[in-house]
């Protein structure tokens, strides 16, 4: 019993965890918002990229980065001390509530306002870091992403305790 404890905790992040399921969680998830938006014309566009002059595919690159935000949350809930807490619905969105409030600060105040328009699309306004829309928007796909990994990755025929 003490062998399998050490080999599980010696596993290896990148091999053993569930981040390539997160990854396609996280795009899943990350498809809500610009479908609800193209379909139903709910809300307002997901994603700054709508702001560029002539970019019609926003949406593409909105699921991408969904899909590579999903991975982090894979690999961070695979952490020893975060795996059983990811592997619960209640505590899934909570975990997914932090995870969506961090991507929000990192992706609109730091990555949007400080560098993206700073120094790569200077001609386009910076966003209201503290306006409801970007972070209800984050905080949404957070707790989702947390909910779908806590509903569907324990239940893999693969899964490893």
């Amino acid at each position: 019993m003490a062998t399998e404890r050490s080999q599980h905790v010696d596993r290896s992040l990148v091999v053993y965890s569930y981040w390539p399921y997160a990854i396609l969680l996280g795009g899943i998830v990350g498809a809500i918002r610009p479908m609800l938006t193209i379909l139903g014309d709910v809300g307002p566009t997901a994603g700054v990229l709508t702001t560029l002059p002539e970019f019609q595919l926003w949406w593409v690159i909105h699921i991408g980065y969904s899909a590579v935000f999903g991975s982090g949350y894979g690999l961070i809930a695979y952490h020893r001390r975060l795996r059983p807490l990811s592997e619960s619905v209640p505590m899934g969105a909570v975990l997914g509530l932090g995870y969506g409030a961090a991507l929000w600060l990192g992706n609109v105040v730091i990555g949007w306002n400080l560098v993206l328009t700073t120094y790569v699309f200077t001609r386009v306004d910076p966003i209201d870091p503290l306006a409801a829309g970007p972070i209800i928007d984050h905080v949404v796909y957070g707790i989702a992403l947390g909910v779908v990994y806590a509903a569907v990755v324990p239940r893999l025929s693969t899964y490893r305790r």
